[in-house]
């Protein structure tokens, strides 16, 4: 009002003072002509003069000039800031919030073309991005390209194949990572990943990924759960993730800004070239990023590579001795009671005393891994035999392992150990259209060699002129006639622990 006020004592004193016409004085204030035309008549109806309103307050020329305002209602003031947050929490449309707004307001409410404009001018003068800075070697941000997507032609089917574009970006110099891979499976994504790790010749501290199915298992909450396959990654190399928020692309500015940086001065040459595999696309993709990171940055700033190579390099830690391997993870798997976790229809052994426990498996293409409360305790060379069993004799029992071990194979190793005669006695036993028959007898000549010592059973057996004709039997009655010889008894081997004892049982 001050303002208009004060236009309207200026052009009072033109009307007054000069010969100026309406539109020169309404060009000279700011008022329109009608008004300079209106002010002009009411001066000439109540004879007024310039010395007779050059003192008047603003107020005394309201009342004289305009006309007084219609009503004496006040319409409500609009506190803007507060329906801002309202919209903003209730995730609301104004179109919406307005609907109950004029039907409580009734007549006394705004139009909702001037709160729309309210609001945007409120929305105007508020932050709309935060500068970010971000320390070298820091962070990398991960995502993938949306849009019109690079493609190959399938030379099985001579169609089209679209590929999906992995891209990765340094926090502190731009530096670019980009690979075309066939789909968004975690194994995928993870390869993608530890290439990535090589391509920049160092590990970040933290890595930002987005919001998809291959990085988080749960978004959202206080905090969101990474998947489990990503999180074994990231162990590896050490690196903390810190995924971004949902709908928060703001959180990974980077990576947002490379992937459009990308489509300007990547894709356009991808398109105009014909690839026939993956392969050949990936090869193209490599050939063309030095000069996508060389390219100098806005403002005549040097090129993400130069920036890489002065500060950010090295301060990436170093990459560890072996390359991560894709593992499967298999999580809260049951001890059954032969200590065995059944993981892709084979069953591997643990300690026989984590019976009942939990545990999990790590499948990578050569291993099976068992961890117990995240310690490994135990890795078996990875089968493909659908229902069978693997086991290390250290996991089983005393009983266990010695009932094992009574099986051919084993007391055909055992017998080398113990004398090359006693080897092709045993070998004998065995050497028969069933086989198994020899069990018992080998075993009786394991224990007799426990009782009377290898040399002993050794030589009893070379009395013999050939072994075709001995037997067990035989040798044990040989071998007691040559300890009467000698004036000696066998040893009389220690009681089993599983035997208890007639006392046991009075």
């Amino acid at each position: 009002m001050a303002r208009s006020m004060t236009h309207q004592l200026q052009a009072l004193r033109l009307i007054f003072k000069t010969a100026m016409s309406d539109r020169d004085i309404g060009s000279a204030v700011g008022l329109s002509k009608t008004t300079v035309s209106r002010y002009r008549r009411i001066a000439t109806r109540l004879n007024l003069s310039w010395e007779t309103v050059k003192d008047w307050s603003l107020d005394d020329c309201d009342k004289a000039f305009n006309k007084p305002r219609r009503g004496n209602k006040v319409r409500p003031v609009l506190d803007v800031a507060m329906l801002h947050e309202h919209l903003k929490a209730k995730k609301m449309r104004l179109q919406v919030w307005y609907e109950d707004y004029a039907r409580e307001m009734g007549d006394d409410r705004r139009s909702y073309s001037n709160i729309a404009l309210l609001l945007r001018r409120h929305r105007a003068t508020m932050p709309s991005f935060m500068h970010q800075h971000h320390n070298p070697g820091e962070r990398v941000f991960a995502d993938f390209m949306g849009g019109d997507l690079p493609q190959y032609i399938n030379l099985a089917t001579g169609r089209p194949v679209k590929a999906q574009v992995f891209v990765g970006t340094l926090g502190g110099s731009s530096y670019i990572y980009a690979k075309a891979i066939p789909d968004l499976s975690v194994g995928t994504v993870i390869e993608a990943h530890a290439e990535m790790f090589e391509y920049f010749g160092g590990v970040p501290h933290v890595i930002v990924p987005d919001n998809a199915k291959c990085f988080i298992e749960k978004a959202g909450g206080d905090w969101p759960t990474v998947q489990r396959g990503y999180a074994d990654l990231n162990k590896h190399y050490g690196v903390a993730v810190l995924p971004a928020r949902p709908y928060h692309p703001k959180d990974k500015p980077k990576v947002e800004a490379s992937v459009k940086f990308l489509q300007t001065h990547l894709l356009p040459r991808l398109r105009s070239m014909t690839f026939y595999s993956l392969e050949e696309l990936n090869a193209a993709i490599v050939t063309l990023m030095p000069a996508v990171n060389g390219r100098p940055m806005a403002n005549k700033l040097p090129s993400r590579t130069d920036r890489f190579e002065a500060f950010e390099r090295s301060e990436l830690w170093s990459l560890p001795a072996e390359r991560y391997e894709y593992a499967d993870i298999k999580e809260n798997l049951k001890v059954d009671g032969g200590y065995h976790v059944l993981v892709a229809s084979h069953r591997y052994s643990v300690p026989h005393a984590l019976v009942g426990q939990r545990v999990d498996a790590r499948l990578t293409s050569a291993f099976v891994e068992l961890f117990h409360q995240n310690k490994l305790v135990a890795k078996h060379k990875r089968s493909s035999v659908l229902g069978g069993l693997t086991t290390v004799a250290g996991h089983q029992t005393a009983a266990h392992r010695a009932q094992s071990l009574r099986n051919p194979e084993d007391l055909k190793a055992w017998s080398k150990t113990a004398g090359p005669t006693i080897a092709r006695f045993i070998h004998r036993l065995f050497d028969q259209d069933r086989p198994f028959l020899g069990l018992q007898p080998a075993d009786h000549v394991k224990t007799l060699v426990h009782r009377y010592g290898a040399p002993a059973v050794e030589r009893a057996l070379k009395d013999f002129s050939d072994l075709k004709f001995a037997n067990v039997t035989d040798l044990k009655r040989k071998l007691a006639v040559n300890k009467a010889k000698e004036g000696s008894t066998p040893t009389v081997p220690a009681r089993s622990k599983n035997a208890r004892g007639a006392t046991s049982f009075t």
